[in-house]
């Protein structure tokens, strides 16, 4: 734990050193400060309700810390963490709370302050774990109508700071909900590497083939969910002593001992959270610097390309404007002295001088010019503002890697960051960039961080990390085995 601990001073040195005030100037939306990077190893439980997920907590922990039922038992969050006694804290205590390192999550309102819980418990398997218990999704298409708070903005904060993600699915609902398909392909997007499915539940099966036809069912759904080729694996297990429903007569049970695997499969997962919680740190980290720095150079090179063709277009007017006042002195004589100022005698403009007239011609043509220039620029930041002017932007500033290679990761991430360029651009101006000398400094170093720094990072992670930070798997399994098996008997 103490090599974790120093990995993450070391990322928070990174974020304070080479990320946060590029992102400050570049108004980039960093998901992860020098100051948010929390200690305890996360794990995320969502899936519908009545999925299993605080029956899985409870098994972890070996005692009854969540309620657990057939119907929706909560409709907040629940932070589920080791503490020498049994503590719960509200929403609203626990972020602010001085030791604790969950300030940020006030940001998401009091409404889900509200629905926030924060229990402690003294358990080993938690020493080294939050569990973080999520409500059962719901089939609406707008969770707006039955929730007081952004339950998906909250899933997506959760499952950022999450070290390891876990759905829950059961036979009685083997489908993906409305939540659950924004959740799939909107809030999960871009970390799959943390998500383990999980079909929860399988002693509740009467046969193999009612197993394998809901299996499939799922599978199908995922796949119509999931934007991926294949559809990922699906951990198949279920708790001792869960099951609800009696067999149906006659009905011989399934064989359960490839589904007692999978469950120790999954309990390995989650006590691997603080080994997972390393890779993430380093990933998470290289991750926003490299979008930081495609974010910073397309910026640059639109600021840059920007200036220099409102001086062409000052150059241009400034260049008119002198030929103007230039042909106007040297014609001078012959336009006050030609048949002009017999005409304009004959009205009766007598009074008129010479300079107020030629001061009145220089103003016309001054307007129309200053007309000309704001109608150039106008034009030229609405040509920039779009879609397909700032993908020149991004070529220009990589054309020599996409010269060399396709480089679709280049690509992806371009695609992912594009959305919030034009929306800077659009809502304060390519002049709030800046383009100065001590930025263009910070990029060349963000970028010997991206290259040299936190890749070394990972060098640094323990390999025996993950045996000496957490207790052995099986006889954290004995043990809450015989918990549960002793909670059971107190129910009895």
């Amino acid at each position: 734990m103490d090599d974790l601990l120093k990995l993450e001073r070391n990322v928070r040195s990174i974020y304070a050193r080479k990320l946060s005030l590029l992102a400050s100037r570049y108004r980039f939306n960093l998901p992860v400060s020098d100051k948010d990077v929390p200690g305890s190893p996360r794990v995320l439980f969502l899936g519908n309700h009545s999925s299993g997920k605080s029956s899985f907590i409870n098994y972890i922990a070996g005692a009854d810390i969540q309620e657990s039922g057939m119907a929706p038992t909560d409709d907040g969050f629940t932070l589920v963490t080791h503490g020498e006694e049994e503590e719960t804290l509200d929403g609203q205590t626990l972020v602010s709370h001085p030791e604790l390192d969950y300030q940020e999550l006030a940001s998401l309102g009091p409404e889900f302050l509200a629905k926030l819980c924060f229990k402690t418990y003294p358990s080993e398997n938690l020493r080294q774990l939050t569990l973080i218990d999520s409500p059962g999704m719901i089939d609406s298409a707008s969770s707006h109508q039955l929730r007081s708070y952004d339950f998906r903005e909250c899933i997506r904060r959760f499952a950022e700071s999450a070290d390891l993600i876990l759905f829950f699915f059961d036979p009685d609902k083997p489908g993906t909900t409305g939540e659950a398909i924004s959740i799939f392909t909107k809030q999960l997007v871009g970390i799959d590497h943390k998500l383990l499915i999980v079909l929860n539940k399988v002693d509740l099966f009467d046969n193999i083939r009612d197993f394998a036809r809901t299996y499939g069912t799922l599978c199908w759904n995922l796949s119509k969910t999931i934007p991926t080729k294949d559809t990922p694996r699906i951990y198949t297990t279920y708790l001792p002593g869960f099951a609800t429903r009696p067999l149906e007569e006659n009905a011989k049970p399934i064989p359960l001992e490839d589904f007692d695997i999978s469950r120790d499969e999954v309990v390995s997962e989650i006590m691997r959270a603080p080994a997972r919680r390393a890779n993430n740190l380093v990933s998470g980290l290289l991750s926003h610097a490299h979008r930081l720095s495609v974010h910073v150079k397309v910026c640059l090179e639109a600021v840059l390309a920007y200036r220099r063709l409102v001086s062409r277009l000052w150059l241009g007017f400034t260049c008119i404007l002198l030929l103007a006042a230039g042909t106007g002195w040297l014609a001078r004589d012959w336009w006050f002295k030609s048949d002009w100022k017999v005409a304009l005698n004959e009205r009766n403009w007598d009074d008129l001088s010479e300079p107020g007239i030629a001061l009145g011609i220089v103003i016309v043509l001054v307007a129309f010019f200053w007309w000309m220039l704001s109608f150039g620029l106008r034009n030229l930041r609405r040509s920039i503002e779009t879609e397909e002017g700032i993908d020149v932007f991004f070529k220009r500033a990589y054309r020599d890697e996409l010269s060399l290679k396709k480089r679709a990761d280049l690509h992806a991430t371009w695609e992912s960051i594009k959305p919030g360029i034009l929306d800077i651009m659009r809502a304060h101006g390519l002049r709030s960039l800046s383009a100065s000398a001590s930025s263009k400094k910070l990029l060349r170093k963000l970028d010997v961080a991206v290259e040299k720094e936190i890749p070394s990072l990972r060098c640094r992670i323990d390999p025996e990390q993950e045996t000496a930070s957490q207790p052995n798997t099986e006889e954290a399994l004995e043990s809450t085995d015989e918990q549960q098996l002793s909670t059971d008997q107190k129910n009895d």
